[in-house]
Order: structure tokens, then C-alpha cells, then sequence
């Protein structure tokens, strides 16, 4: 190419690895889902029903790798009916769709811990 009466001779060589690149990423998706998970368990606690603290003490977060889903539960047997009765009063502690509404609350903050690991990970 000429520019200017000055030969220029350009060049680039890029070698992308779709594979890679998509290891790389579902590797960050996971670290960011998991980051993002223990956020939203962390953020619900003020807002679980509290009595002995069972219920709080069972929360979990966890990531399934499979279709990179975050996961937050409470496995007591009782937790989906505290979840859900909006008539129940908690005098110590809490309040109904604890889980539910911290969610809604937390969801940006989930976007972008996930995007930050991805951005991170793909070096942007």
C-alpha cells in the first residue's frame, strides 16, 4: 500500500481459538456465578425469618457447572412456607419472599459481578 509516496507493508496475523476463547469464558461465567451466589445468600440473610436460626444457618449457594445456573436455596423443610406466607409475622427477624425480593434487589450487582469476571478473564 502506498500512502503518501511512503510503501507500506502491513501485516497481522491473528490465530483465534473459538474453543478457547468459549473455556475461557464458561470459566469465568462459573467463578463470577459463584461470586454472584454468595453475594445474594449474603444479602438475604438480614432478611430470612429467624426464630432458632435453622433456617438462616441452611441457606446455600452453589453453582451448577452443567448449564452454569447460580443456585441460592434454604433446605429446611419449613422454608418454602416462610418464604411464601405473606400473613406470617416475624417478630425477631425477617420477612416473607426473603430470597425472592433480594433477588430483585441484588440483580444488577449479580450482572455485573459476572460481567467483570468475563471482561477480566477475556482481557477487557
Amino acid at each position: 500500500m502506498t500512502q503518501r509516496g511512503i510503501d507500506v507493508d502491513v501485516r497481522l496475523d491473528m490465530h483465534v481459538s473459538p474453543e478457547a476463547l468459549e473455556t475461557k469464558a464458561r470459566a469465568a461465567i462459573e467463578r463470577g456465578l459463584t461470586q454472584a451466589t454468595e453475594h445474594v445468600l449474603t444479602s438475604t440473610e438480614p432478611k430470612v425469618p429467624w426464630q432458632t436460626g435453622d433456617l438462616e444457618r441452611s441457606g446455600s449457594a452453589v453453582v451448577d457447572r452443567s448449564n452454569l445456573d447460580g443456585i441460592v436455596s434454604f433446605d429446611q423443610p419449613y422454608a418454602v412456607a416462610q418464604h411464601e406466607n405473606l400473613d406470617w409475622e416475624h417478630p425477631l427477624k425477617g420477612e416473607p419472599k426473603f430470597l425472592e425480593r433480594t433477588l430483585y434487589e441484588e440483580a444488577a450487582t449479580v450482572r455485573d459481578v459476572v460481567a467483570k469476571a468475563v471482561r477480566k478473564a477475556l482481557g477487557g
